[in-house]
């Protein structure tokens, strides 16, 4: 092993020889939002589609399956933004498709980028090429869209017009620290090919203006719009808005994206609010909700009900079911279902497809008045609520009770 050297200096390493790494760029986190309350409202198309499978099969599902599946994918759901403080951060809506932003200049990049040919026509025409020398053009490092040299006119609405179009939900710092430098001769002639010709746009309603004003770039289409159509477009929320799931996902100013998705996971742990929410709707499609089995809450096509075969006499199939049931509660349904066909009586000549027939029509008689409950991850079970609590006798006791002083006094009176 070599010792120190003489002149008291550290010997150079091999791995002095290489250069510094460049430092990676972290992505910033987006704006924390204050002062609103967010809640999930079940779709009703969606609750309506429940409503009628439940309805269709006659079973009885778990409320909080049914919460759960809503959140499962962001159509089943709308988001309900709700104000909670003075202070709340300014928060503007874009009524084209609900979406929502920090500022109404914001709001109008998303509008642009989605909807400009709601507004306005463009038209491409052919321009001279650019002048100078351009010894290397930025490159957008995601999409892979030649942005221009940095110092060019156009560079900046160029770089956030990309953004706004392609990747709105990623903050634009991040985006622009992928953006790289790319001196290949054939990239810089690309770009000046690109740039001989330009777009221009003409409003489509013409708001004061002379007749087809021309709008010369990306930065004048923006102030017109804000001038004559924001006021339209994109409105403050002073209390609440609802925003469809998908859109409050995907297509929202990455803060609000972020505040759902914490959202999302903390409902999928316990969405109780949700549920509670869902039970509402589906009762008010006409169904039954009822707990069973420690308190699970359960949605089904009708409200447990027992049936007191001594009171009411029942025919011989119907019985039968029961019968079986009562002692056969945690068997699978399949098995369920293959001993009561098996235990069917038919009358002769009877097919078997007459006494699944018959078995059914029974069975399904039994679930919608509410006797049996078809517990869809349990099985056929027969409904206990209701039953009527036989009040026995008190037993007399054996010893007669001591006799307080003056019983004799009172009995003689």
């Amino acid at each position: 092993r070599r010792g120190p050297r003489g002149d008291g200096q550290r010997r150079p390493s091999h791995r002095d020889s290489r250069s510094p790494r460049a430092p990676v760029p972290v992505a910033p986190r987006p704006p924390e939002i204050h002062g609103w309350d967010l809640r999930f409202k079940p779709d009703p198309r969606g609750v309506d589609g429940v409503a009628k499978h439940i309805r269709a099969g006659a079973k009885a599902y778990r409320l909080f399956d049914i919460a759960w599946l809503v959140l499962e994918k962001a159509e089943r759901y709308r988001v309900d933004l709700r104000r909670t403080a003075e202070g709340a951060t300014a928060l503007f809506q874009l009524r084209l498709d609900g979406s929502i932003w920090l500022s109404e200049r914001e709001a109008a990049a998303h509008a642009l980028a989605k909807y400009l040919e709601k507004f306005y026509r463009k038209d491409r025409v052919a321009t001279y090429p650019p002048k100078g020398v351009y010894p290397f053009v930025a490159v957008c490092g995601m999409s892979g869209v030649i942005l221009g040299p940095p110092n060019y006119h156009d560079y900046q609405a160029k770089l956030r017009k990309i953004h706004g179009e392609r990747f709105p939900n990623i903050p634009f710092d991040v985006y622009k620290s992928r953006v790289r430098i790319d001196r290949d001769e054939a990239s810089i002639q690309r770009w000046k090919e690109e740039q001989s010709s330009k777009d221009e746009f003409y409003p489509l309603e013409e708001s004061g203006e002379s007749p087809l004003a021309k709008l010369a770039s990306s930065g004048e289409v923006e102030r017109h719009f804000l001038a004559h159509h924001a006021s339209k477009c994109i409105s403050r929320i002073n209390e609440r808005a609802l925003v469809p799931g998908a859109v409050a996902l995907g297509e929202c100013t990455p803060a609000v994206s972020l505040l759902v998705g914490r959202a999302i996971e903390e409902f999928r742990r316990f969405p109780l609010p949700l549920a509670h929410t869902l039970g509402q709707q589906l009762k008010s499609k006409g169904l039954h909700i009822f707990k069973a089995h420690q308190n699970v809450t359960y949605v089904s096509v009708a409200q447990p009900r027992y049936l007191d075969r001594k009171a009411m006499p029942v025919a011989d199939g119907v019985n039968a079911i029961l019968e079986y049931l009562e002692r056969h509660a945690s068997t699978p349904r399949a098995d369920q279902w293959k001993e009561l066909l098996a235990r069917r009586s038919a009358p002769a000549g009877a097919t078997e497809a007459d006494r699944e027939s018959a078995l059914a029509a029974d069975l399904l008689w039994l679930l919608r008045e509410g006797h049996v409950i078809d517990f869809a991850r349990r099985g056929l079970e027969v409904a206990t609520q209701s039953r009527p609590v036989v009040n026995r006798p008190p037993e007399r006791s054996r010893h007669r009770p001591k006799k307080k002083p003056g019983d004799d006094k009172v009995a003689a009176a």
